[in-house]
Formats: structure tokens, C-alpha cells, sequence
């Protein structure tokens, strides 16, 4: 087979794997309705860049709207990775006016290639440019700080990817043989397939999640045992244990303490004893009590159990903590 013929056969699969992807989240997925439709935009927008390499190898002469669609997408890849990184930090439920500014660049650009096909190169370059800065804002601002931003290794991974394609993009552009074009466009795609591959590893990326709406009953009957009758007071108490005081089964009392404290059953416990021993070190009349005896009061069956289980949860030892608050006051 002819090496050209190979190369749009190859990249033309990338670009339908991307098309794929976007169809997805656009119209399947339906998880987070913003970070879904963010995130299939992004890939409409990274098939449109390469789509526009592969008409430009085959014709070069390219119409003016296929270059300018192509660096409308292209520009936008940048602002759409920024803003998917935004709302999972804020749990996809908000998207910020502000961030709307940021298709300005892109919408301009396009018209001005519209209008004069001339200016295609220095608004690619651009574009290029505008690319790579919101790589190292995301990176600065999101990816060091990833427990921060609860990123997944899906996000790290769409990332890298995407400084990939940045710097692919680059030697395409900055090229001057027909070769270093070609090339541009195969490592392009190797970029997509990796991207289209590791999405289909991720089961939080292109699967359903399969939890059940939780009664709210359950809800208030799981709150209520821990809040108010203060049940983690009972020294061992298990899953079961629990199920069995609420009258509900384990695996919806399991699953309901994920949902309303985001931790499984044993860290939820631990985390409100530990907030009851917080609480009395905060005291000044507990100051002379042993701080063994606080924990045992509040359930825990060991010294060593509740000095690790505070460690975890607050970053300190009890002593340091109670040092602090009075220190405080």
C-alpha cells in the first residue's frame, strides 16, 4: 500500500475515534451534563485540527472555511482542557461567566482567516501559542495538585496527551518539507489512539456509573445514628452491626455512607470519633485528661488504632492539635 494512502487511512480511524468519543459524551454518557459536553467538544475540536492536516496533505489549495474551521478547532482544545479541568474541581455543577471570555480568540480568529485566508499561518501560529500557555496554567494550577482538584488518572492522562499534540503540533507548523507535515499528522494520531484506548480502560470515563438512586429515608435513618445517637460511640461496631440497628441491608448501608460522606463505612466512623476527640481537645477542662482515655471513651478499642486514625485525619498528633487550638485562644 502506498505510504499516503496508509497515513489518511490511519488518521482518518484517529479522527472517527475521536468523533466517536465526542458522540459519547455529547449524547450517550450524560453523567455530568457539563463536563460531558466539555469534554465531547474537546474531542470535536481536536478531530477538526487534525482533520484540517489531513485535507491540507491531500489538496494542498484547502478552502479558506476548511483552514478556518480547522483553526477554530484548534484553538479551541486549550480553553475546553482548561475548563474540564475547572469543573471537576468544583464538582462539574458550576460553570464561571468569565471562562466564556476565553472563545474570543478562537471566534476572532476564525473570521479573520474567513476573511483573508492570508493571515492562516500567523493565526495557527498563534494558536499554537495559545495552546501551550493554557498547558502550563492547567499544570500549574490543576495537575501539581491533584488530591486538591480531585484528579483522576484519566485527567493526567488527557493532559499528557495533550502536551503531546501541542508539541506535534509545533514541529508540524514550524516544518518545511511536505514529510515533516506527514509525520506531524502520524504522531497526531498516535496521540488520539492512546487518548481513545485509555478512555476505554477507565470505566469513570466511558461507563455509566452503576449506583442506584439511594431512598432517602435510608438517608435520614443513616444520618440520624450518626449525628444525633452518636452510635460510632459503641467500641467495634461493624457494617453489620450497624445495618442491623437501622434495619437496613449492608450493601444499602454501604453504599448510602459512600454517597452522603464520600468514605467507606470504617472511615466514616473513625472520622466522627475522631471529631468527637477534636471537639473535647478543644476544651480547657479536658486540657488534664489522658488523651488515651478520650479515645477510648468515643469507641476506639486501641491507642495505637486512634493515634493512627487521628494522624491520617487531621495531619497531627492529638497533642500537637490540642497545642494549637489553645495556642489559639
Amino acid at each position: 500500500m502506498d505510504t499516503s494512502i496508509a497515513l489518511i487511512v490511519f488518521s482518518s480511524i484517529a479522527v472517527t475515534s475521536c468523533v466517536f468519543l465526542a458522540s459519547y459524551f455529547l449524547f450517550i454518557r450524560k453523567e455530568s451534563k457539563l463536563q460531558d459536553l466539555t469534554l465531547g467538544l474537546l474531542f470535536i475540536a481536536i478531530a477538526l485540527r487534525i482533520l484540517k492536516s489531513i485535507f491540507y496533505y491531500i489538496l494542498p489549495e484547502i478552502s479558506p472555511i476548511g483552514t478556518a474551521l480547522g483553526f477554530l478547532g484548534f484553538a479551541l482544545i486549550g480553553p475546553l482542557a482548561f475548563t474540564y479541568l475547572s469543573l471537576n474541581k468544583n464538582n462539574h455543577k458550576t460553570l464561571k461567566p468569565i471562562l466564556l471570555l476565553h472563545i474570543l480568540f478562537p471566534v476572532i480568529g476564525f473570521v479573520i482567516i474567513l476573511i483573508n485566508s492570508n493571515f492562516a499561518y500567523d493565526m495557527y501560529l498563534l494558536a499554537n501559542v495559545s495552546f501551550a500557555t493554557y498547558l502550563v496554567i492547567s499544570a500549574i494550577t490543576f495537575i501539581s495538585k491533584p488530591k486538591e482538584n480531585n484528579l483522576t488518572q484519566w485527567h493526567k492522562a488527557l493532559f499528557y496527551g495533550l502536551v503531546a499534540l501541542s508539541a506535534v503540533l509545533i514541529y508540524q507548523l514550524l516544518g518545511e518539507t511536505i514529510s515533516a507535515y506527514a509525520t506531524g499528522i502520524a504522531l497526531s494520531s498516535i496521540v488520539i489512539y492512546f487518548l481513545f484506548f485509555y478512555a476505554l480502560q477507565s470505566p469513570s470515563v466511558v461507563k455509566k456509573s452503576s449506583s442506584k438512586v439511594i431512598p432517602e429515608k435510608m438517608i435520614r435513618k443513616i444520618t440520624k445514628a450518626m449525628e444525633d445517637d452518636k452510635i460510632y460511640y459503641q467500641p467495634g461496631i461493624t457494617l453489620a452491626q450497624f445495618a442491623e440497628a437501622i434495619d437496613a441491608p449492608n450493601y444499602l448501608v454501604s453504599r448510602a455512607t459512600k454517597k452522603i460522606y464520600n468514605k467507606n463505612f470504617p472511615e466514616v466512623i473513625n472520622s466522627f470519633r475522631i471529631k468527637a476527640v477534636r471537639d473535647k481537645l478543644s476544651q480547657p477542662e479536658f486540657m488534664n485528661e489522658k488523651i488515651e482515655d478520650l479515645a477510648y471513651d468515643v469507641g476506639f478499642n486501641t491507642s495505637s488504632a486512634f493515634y493512627n486514625a487521628f494522624k491520617k485525619e487531621v495531619a497531627m498528633t492529638p497533642r500537637e492539635y490540642q497545642t494549637s487550638i489553645m495556642n489559639k485562644n
